[in-house]
């Protein structure tokens, strides 16, 4: 789905004022949650930025450990749109904060409250500030240690916006306004799923190695000819295999004091999202 360079024009206008009509109000106030619930492995907190703003945050977890009100940080804000440290993250031009909703969440365990979780966390945004359009492409990112963000949706539905996505670590999220070309943004995925397996081929046994290779290189193979069917079929077959695999195979554990990859979270987490970006073509 693209939007028409007018349209993307109005919304880019409408960003930017509404926005700092925002900013204005509320002073680009951090908040800490108004609620906050852990239970387990699942955390829910509401944020209220404005009497017009609030997000309501869940996030789950396969297995965690050290998981409580002492060991994570959770804030949110509203964003100056023109604000470089926010507009230098953007992975394109044609990406920006959403009318109505320019939030950043951020999710922050601390570092030396030996917080850790295996495998995957699901992360939830819920906001009643915009209203979902199956046409509008609102995509929820992250961004790690001030990185570039990046798309981690699995999910976009109603009542009244609600994103969801997954991560094998924190920092982070945002929904943004992509108007990306789906091809572009469908090869960019595909090529990250490829880069994290190079960065990381010494966390991983061969034999899994060598099964995950051949999984990358029939997606690739399908997305070279457009065959979107086969792609998607080779996308679930690489998920299956590395949610099957264990710890011994792929490095799956993240703990906050930032010293282990969660290589099995982090391909999860792009493998997912990349299932999702084939399935709304």
């Amino acid at each position: 789905m693209m939007f028409t360079a007018m349209k993307f024009k109005q919304f880019a206008t409408a960003v930017t004022t509404l926005s700092l009509l925002l900013l204005t109000s509320a002073q680009a106030q951090v908040v800490s949650p108004a609620t906050l619930t852990i239970d387990d492995n699942k955390i829910q907190a509401k944020l209220e930025l404005t009497s017009l703003i609030e997000v309501d945050l869940t996030v789950e977890f396969e297995n965690s450990i050290g998981l409580n009100a002492n060991t994570i940080d959770i804030t949110a804000e509203l964003l100056d749109p023109t604000d470089l440290t926010i507009t230098d993250r953007l992975p394109s031009s044609l990406t920006s904060a959403v009318s109505g909703f320019p939030v950043l969440v951020s999710i922050s365990p601390k570092a030396d409250a030996g917080f850790g979780f295996e495998g995957l966390a699901m992360v939830e945004l819920y906001t009643k500030a915009i209203h979902y359009t199956p046409t509008i492409p609102w995509r929820l990112f992250t961004s790690h240690d001030g990185g570039t963000f990046e798309d981690i949706t699995t999910l976009t539905s109603s009542g009244s916006y609600r994103a969801r996505g997954s991560t094998g670590q924190f920092s982070d999220f945002i929904i943004l306004l992509d108007t990306r070309p789906s091809a572009l943004v469908i090869n960019e995925k595909a090529a990250s799923i490829a880069n994290t397996v190079n960065n990381n081929r010494d966390k991983i046994t061969a034999l899994l190695e060598a099964a995950i290779d051949s999984g990358i290189n029939d997606i690739q193979s399908a997305l070279i000819v457009n065959d979107n069917d086969a792609a998607l079929t080779a996308v679930d077959s690489l998920i299956t295999l590395i949610e099957n695999a264990s710890g011994s195979e792929i490095a799956d554990v993240w703990r906050s004091s930032g010293d282990l990859v969660n290589v099995k979270g982090q391909l999860l987490t792009q493998l997912q999202t990349l299932r999702f970006s084939l399935r709304t073509l």
